[in-house]
């Protein structure tokens, strides 16, 4: 019987052999392989840290060990201990009020007051003439803009062309509205702002610079849209800054310790319009020495406003975004809670609004369900769905 056995299961693996012989080369009259091997994803691969730009030396912080009081002989610094009224077994600890929460909280780094001198990261003065005479005119070659709609269609992105602008993420970035050379500027979450001037003739011609005229986040970065060359700035430090370029200074537009300001636009050299993550606006006027709003918080949403645009056709209609999950168009002539032009309800949190530049009044929002939506807002009422719906990972954790 133990022989038949035996002789059975050879027989069995023989034929289980020939029939995975016979798939394969099924298989392989099918070029299913090399259909696989097409269309499987490409392996991640750590992206290397740039070459160009800002030259980063992180400075490392030397590691103290903690010591037991106990080991030493010591007797236990009973201070800390002040601060907790009790602790469970599992590790729950009950604060006291003889320390105050304030103890253990991290303070936030101090906010600048004042005019803000611009001073390079980069330790380079010569470097700062550079950006300084690229800015105002006097050096690169005339950049007049030829990209069509054709052309776009295969922009793609060589690791050899990024480059190192600031120090952390960054969270806006706008290019320099000019045809006579490139500005590009662009801020992070630790309050720098980086500028780049590419140059058509060599990377090492090109100009990168780094200061930080804030202390927080910077939350809105925008170069003037009306011809004036200037930059501005807001921040959650507070403050609105605007960079004078023959001064090489950031000068003070606003400075606030009540608001988080957490999105602006500019719509004219002395108009600013400012959103906190509050859900309040407000516009201020840089020509009103009193740095003051020239109209008072008003609650445009429940939560935070992510972004504030107001429209390129000269309209005076701006559309804001909100993590209360809403977009929502206004008439700046009658602004209040409940006057919303039209509001366009998303089924997540929505990070940005903005019009179409052609002054059509159609507004791009993205959402956090992984969609861009586009919106002509000129329909009444509000479409129940956009006109247009494009699938995009909006959930990355990138910068």
């Amino acid at each position: 019987m133990a022989k038949m056995k035996g002789e059975d299961e050879s027989a069995y693996e023989k034929g289980r052999a020939e029939n995975i012989k016979k798939n394969y080369q099924r298989m392989a009259d099918l070029k299913l392989p090399e259909l696989a091997a097409k269309n499987a994803p490409p392996k991640q691969l750590r992206r290397p840290r740039p070459t160009r730009g800002i030259n980063l030396k992180r400075e490392r912080k030397p590691v103290v060990a903690r010591r037991s009081l106990r080991v030493k002989g010591m007797n236990p610094d009973g201070v800390m201990l002040e601060g907790i009224a009790k602790e469970t077994r599992d590790g729950i600890v009950f604060a006291s009020d003889k320390l105050g929460l304030g103890s253990f909280r991290e303070e936030k780094p101090s906010r600048l007051m004042g005019p803000v001198t611009f001073e390079s990261l980069n330790e380079d003065k010569e470097l700062n003439q550079k950006l300084f005479g690229s800015l105002n005119g006097g050096l690169g070659t005339a950049y007049k803009p030829e990209t069509s709609v054709e052309d776009l269609a295969d922009v793609h992105l060589e690791e050899e062309h990024v480059l190192k602008l600031t120090r952390s993420g960054i969270t806006h970035l706008d290019t320099a509205p000019r045809t006579d050379n490139v500005a590009i500027a662009a801020g992070d979450k630790d309050g720098h702002v980086g500028f780049w001037c590419p140059s058509n003739v060599s990377e090492d011609s090109e100009v990168v610079v780094e200061v930080r005229p804030h202390s927080q986040y910077v939350s809105g970065l925008r170069w003037c849209p009306m011809g004036s060359g200037a930059l501005y700035t807001c921040s959650y430090d507070g403050s609105v800054r605007k960079l004078d370029i023959k001064q090489q200074t950031f000068l003070e537009l606003f400075s606030s310790e009540e608001y988080e300001l957490s999105a602006f636009d500019v719509t004219h050299p002395h108009k600013v319009l400012l959103c906190d993550n509050l859900g309040n606006f407000m516009s201020i006027d840089t020509r009103v020495s009193s740095k003051k709003p020239v109209l008072d918080a008003i609650g445009l949403h429940n939560r935070k406003i992510n972004t504030i645009h107001a429209d390129p056709g000269g309209s005076d209609l701006i559309v804001t975004s909100s993590s209360d999950a809403a977009v929502a168009v206004w008439d700046l002539r009658r602004m209040g809670p409940k006057n919303a032009i039209s509001t366009y309800h998303h089924p997540k949190s929505c990070q940005a609004a903005f019009f179409a530049p052609d002054g059509s009044q159609r507004m791009l929002a993205t959402c956090y369900d992984n969609h861009l939506n586009v919106w002509d807002t000129k329909k009444r009422p509000v479409p129940f769905q956009p006109e247009v719906k494009v699938n995009h990972d909006t959930q990355t954790g990138r910068w």
